[in-house]
């Protein structure tokens, strides 16, 4: 810290402004002991004997007067607002007829807490869900009595937590919801988090509220045995278990002291309200009078209020819930766009740093970003148009492509004419994604009302949302179905997935799910006999999930006529399966789609985008494959409802609940093929049931391997050695995914096949790790040019058709790692070793894909330094993706650091008790593993004379 405050020049690479800051910020800290405050060993809080002295204010510098400008003039009807929360807390209720619980949700929000301007304390108690709803209620019909005697108030608080909290619990319980969007679109609640951050350069290692009461609470520093947030859950812990066991005196005392740290919290707020507004005055500046301009935001459909009251009236559990999640899907997609409109204007007024680990955000880095080529007015253009090649940081499972329109982010002032909120300290506009980097984009900028600049971007943030009017459209109509049908649900697929009922055949006997029975044979047959319902398919890595739905296609167009539709998430996924599906003899002139990209070449036939009817028309006596997205299959003018047989859902475990819905009506069967323990759906919204859910996951209710009464678990991986199958089979699949025979004949020269940890000692390191890039760089070293022995395998009947030896490649392995950073670290390393063939990149890229051997690099040092905790880095379903594309060997780079932090949730206890199982720091739960040998040993039957490979 001293030399950085010592220093004179910018590092190479760093943003001026960025390093002036952070000099800025180690000066002040150099200036306060111990980067916390000094303390007066003389000024007492109070007069008992050997009572904690009081910190002395830590040194402040106002950088940014404009910042303190924005917060809105103070008004009588001010509150200051505090939850405290309990994130462990659960209930259960009985499900389904079978009287089965099911868990509702985690964290309860316990005391709700407000003071005014007086600093008159204000409480609500939620000791269950239904007092929290209750709460939740109380305290929306306070503020709206307050805001019609005060329409000038605002609802402060410190850091997100609160009105992030409020829409959760207004989305999970499905009340006043557009209450508590209309206070976030009208701008009430004013985070001082972002003003400090953005207006305050302060002498303290923690920008925490607690680390800046010494500057304006005086002598009054709290001393009570409730000092930080994970006190307040501990003690409120032992209160229940005190009431819990009769003691409901010694409870009370426990509430009634951390009700105290609430209120005082709370006073902190309001008085650090003050304090800025002084500092903004002693500027010069004047907080703003005007709220922010409100975007577009929704009322919840009538069909979902009948809908919600149907539900209310059905006494079977899971029809009940069934008709829920219809009332939910009804909003979902007005959710959607109001929780990305949400976020993104909450994005213009909060410092990067709030949130540059966003999913599809890019924090540019200037000195790898150039400006390819400068304005100039292209022909038949009206406006100068710029090209842009923007290097930086990627957010995790970021994915720009080509035709996206994010928004570029500039620092305020803007360099364009932008009419901008008081409260903001961005400014955006629309840009064109044109080309995708490893490690960024290039995109294209417009001039704004003809004004051109020289700047860049300091960041690119998320596309809004395309329109849904056909899949609201199609929504609303298949709702208007269920509630003519009530009380009975309809005889329909989207009803059967809804219902979790199992798929309805037109004959008794079931479905062939055999391990020895033939996939595409089964599920022909079951296809042909399902009545209005939906089957399903899960397919692990490696299991050929795309070779059977393809060949299931083929069957059932060739031999039967079907008229058959293929949809999913992407054009990419839609295309590949339809080529699957030619080379598998289905005619490409009776294979149709609107490709995506006009100019590429494609196996199929081009048909425009409302064409689908007469390519149908003209190919209906032989059957035919159209293929699309959730906006074709939706939108009854270009596949009119019902005119299909059959609708192929593709990586259905990444298609939600409420996309199923808009899509279903195109045909009367659905096959849903994919994998829930791979990537799942990403939802932008928080909604009052789990229609954001996949459709695959939420039939599978949380089970590793699908039921069989539900559809097909493909139970032989033909990509991974026995030894990386076991270890993969127990992380995610119950022990129940096995390897075939086959895949034991690989080998790599000297190299024991499976997944081997591979321990590196460091510290500090967030999101790059050199040390790991070492490893990395040495493993690749040692690996390339050993002899490699593959085994081409035959789709259609597993067997090895033939062996092949040859010195491994470098392009025979893959590096895959969570974080951009570590990607473009790993990558220079490999690189200068003389390694640029070796394929590196995030989990999103590697999906589908395999190699010999896969090096798994995790980066961080522990939880505590990984920039979205234990619960993202080590998220089952990434670590199942990135290990699973090694054929013979997964190597995992990581600190023995992240094996030493407790997560905050039971999910992420459970992450990490499955990581230590991966990395042998606990042992495997027995009964859970694959016998290798035994694959090695029936392997004698396919191709004789094998042996054993090493390992």
């Amino acid at each position: 810290i001293d030399d950085l405050v010592g220093a004179s020049a910018t590092p190479a690479g760093m943003n001026p402004d960025t390093f002036a800051m952070l000099q800025t910020q180690a000066r002040l800290q150099l200036r306060t002991a111990a980067g916390v405050g000094a303390f007066d060993s003389s000024a007492a809080v109070d007069a008992v004997p050997g009572a904690p002295a009081a910190p002395q204010p830590p040194p402040f510098e106002v950088v940014a007067p404009a910042a303190l400008a924005a917060l809105p003039r103070p008004d009588h009807g001010d509150l200051f607002f505090d939850f405290e929360g309990d994130p462990l807390y659960t209930e259960s209720v009985a499900g389904d007829a079978s009287g089965r619980e099911q868990t509702i949700s985690w964290g309860l929000d316990y005391l709700f807490g407000w003071v005014d301007d007086r600093e008159q304390y204000n409480a609500l108690w939620a000791h269950s869900f239904a007092d929290e709803r209750a709460a939740l209620e109380t305290f929306l019909d306070m503020v709206a009595v307050r805001r019609r005697a005060h329409p000038g108030m605002h609802i402060y608080h410190y850091a997100p937590y609160e009105p992030t909290h409020l829409l959760q619990m207004a989305a999970r319980y499905g009340v006043r919801e557009a209450e508590v969007d209309r206070l976030l679109r009208d701008g009430v609640f004013v985070d001082l988090y972002p003003v400090v951050r953005r207006a305050l350069r302060v002498g303290s290692r923690s920008y925490s509220i607690k680390k800046l009461e010494p500057l304006y609470m005086g002598d009054e520093v709290r001393t009570s045995d409730v000092q930080r947030g994970d006190d307040s859950i501990v003690r409120y812990v032992e209160a229940r278990a005190l009431a819990e066991d009769g003691d409901a005196d010694a409870a009370q005392l426990i509430l009634d002291d951390i009700a105290d740290y609430n209120r005082y919290d709370c006073v902190s707020t309001r008085r650090l309200r003050d304090w800025l507004v002084d500092r903004a005055r002693e500027t010069g500046r004047r907080p703003a009078a005007n709220p922010e301009p409100s975007e577009t935001g929704y009322e919840p459909s009538p069909q979902a209020t009948t809908l919600l009251r149907l539900a209310g009236e059905t006494p079977d559990a899971a029809d009940a819930q069934a008709l829920r999640l219809a009332a939910a899907a009804i909003d979902y997609y007005p959710r959607e766009a109001k929780s990305f409109w949400a976020t993104h204007y909450l994005r213009l007024r909060e410092p990067m740093s709030l949130w540059e680990d966003t999913r599809d955000v890019i924090a540019v880095d200037p000195a790898r970003s150039r400006i390819r080529e400068d304005w100039h007015r292209p022909e038949g253009s009206r406006a100068d148009r710029r090209v842009v090649e923007v290097r930086g940081e990627l957010a995790p499972g970021t994915r720009l492509r080509p035709g996206a329109d994010p928004f570029a982010i500039y620092e305020l002032p803007a360099p364009f004419p932008f009419d901008a909120s008081p409260r903001w300290i961005h400014a955006d506009h629309r840009v064109t994604v044109i080309e995708e980097l490893e490690d960024g984009v290039v995109i294209e900028e417009r001039a704004v009302e003809g004004f051109t600049w020289q700047e860049l971007p300091i960041a690119l943030t998320p596309a809004a949302p395309p329109r849904a009017a056909s899949q609201q459209t199609a929504i609303d109509a298949w709702a208007a179905g269920v509630i003519e049908a009530h009380p009975d649900l309809p005889k329909d697929p989207a009803s059967d997935i809804l219902r979790r009922r199992p798929a309805r055949l037109l004959a008794s006997e079931p479905v062939a799910t055999a391990e020895n029975s033939d996939d595409v044979e089964a599920l022909v047959e079951a296809v042909l006999r399902l009545d209005h319902s939906a089957l399903s398919v899960q397919g692990p890595p490696g299991t050929g999930k795309t070779y059977v739905g393809s060949h299931v296609i083929q069957r059932l167009v060739t031999d039967h006529g079907f008229r058959v539709g293929v949809v999913a998430q992407s054009h990419a996924v839609v295309e590949h399966m339809l080529g699957r599906v030619i080379a598998a003899g289905v005619p490409a002139s009776r294979v149709g789609k609107a490709p995506k990209d006009a100019d590429a070449e494609v196996p199929f036939t081009v048909i425009p985008k409302n064409g689908v009817a007469a390519f149908a028309a003209e190919n209906a006596a032989t059957g035919f494959v159209v293929g699309g997205t959730a906006w074709d299959f939706s939108h009854e003018g270009r596949v009119p409802r019902g005119s299909l047989d059959l609708l192929v859902i593709d990586e259905a475990g990444q298609f939600s609940l409420a996309s199923t819905i808009a899509v279903a009506l195109a045909a009367p069967r659905l096959l849903l093929i994919g994998d829930p323990q791979q990537l799942p759906q990403v939802s932008q919204g928080t909604h009052p049931e789990p229609v954001d859910t996949s459709a695959l996951g939420w039939i599978m209710d949380g089970e590793d391997v699908i039921p069989p009464n539900f559809g097909r678990f493909l139970a032989a991986s033909r990509r991974m050695h026995p030894a990386v199958t076991a270890p993969v089979s127990d992380l995610s699949y119950r022990g129940a995914l096995r390897a075939h025979p086959s895949t034991a004949l690989r080998r790599l020269e000297g190299v024991t096949a499976g997944v081997i940890p591979l321990p590196v000692r460091h510290h500090g390191r967030a999101t790059q790790s050199p040390e790991e890039a070492d490893a990395v760089v040495a493993l690749v070293r040692d690996l390339v040019g050993r002899s490699w022995t593959d085994v081409v395998v035959d789709d259609s009947d597993g067997s090895a058709t033939s062996a092949t030896t040859r010195p491994l490649q470098a392009s025979d392995i893959i590096v895959v790692t969570p974080y951009n950073a570590q990607q473009v670290l790993v990558e220079s390393a490999l690189s200068a070793a003389g390694f640029p063939e070796v394929p590196v990149g995030t989990v999103d890229r590697f999906q589908g894909q395999e190699a010999a051997v896969a090096i798994v690099s995790l980066a961080a040092s522990s939880g505590r330094d990984a920039p979205r905790g234990l619960e993202f880095l080590l998220l089952r379903n990434r670590l199942n993706v990135a290990i699973s594309r090694a054929m013979h060997t997964a190597y995992i780079v990581y600190s023995p650091g992240l094996l030493d932090d407790l997560p905050r949730t039971p999910d992420g206890v459970a992450r990490l008790s499955g990581f230590a199982r991966l990395v042998g720091a606990v042992p495997a739960e027995p009964g859970r593993t694959t016998d290798a040998g035994s694959a090695v040993r029936a392997m004698s039957a396919v191709v004789p004379g094998g042996d054993t490979p090493v390992g």
